[in-house]
């Protein structure tokens, strides 16, 4: 497995498992379907900030996913930036990297870093899908 080579050292973690299963991905909204910027890290956005304090260096080149549709469905209302996106939805296997749950407050209980191998094309597996037609049990 190759990552890019602006991972720093032991990134990914030696505590991430391989990627495996359904994920979602919030989009710009203004997309028909997911691209590649839809998928760079908080650290390809950002090269030369230093990362916010409450996440490493390594988790800053992954790129967030979640794993339950409900923490996607109730992120808009307690972070704005995400009422203004659109979301995708991907099963991921070994050839896309690796993977660690990173749940907090703010992110939810199924927030999950996610780190792509170098090459990799994560958009052409995800696939926008609109909330308003889920059926959720709630």
């Amino acid at each position: 497995m190759s990552y890019p080579k602006h991972f720093p050292e032991n990134c990914p973690p030696d505590e991430s498992d391989v990627a495996s299963g359904e994920f979602y991905r919030f989009i710009k909204k203004n997309h028909q379907i997911p691209l590649a910027e839809d998928f760079m890290s908080w650290r390809e956005e950002n090269p030369t900030k230093p990362c916010p304090a409450q996440i490493s260096e390594c988790q800053a080149c992954g790129v967030s996913v979640y794993s339950s549709l409900d923490d996607v469905i109730n992120l808009p209302n307690r972070i704005p930036r995400f009422r203004k996106m659109k979301v995708a939805k991907g099963s991921l296997n070994c050839d896309y990297g690796k993977i660690k749950k990173t749940p907090s407050l703010n992110t939810g209980k199924s927030h999950n870093t996610w780190w792509i191998l170098e090459n990799c094309e994560p958009w052409e597996i995800f696939k926008i899908i609109e909330l308003t037609d889920v059926n959720l049990d709630i």
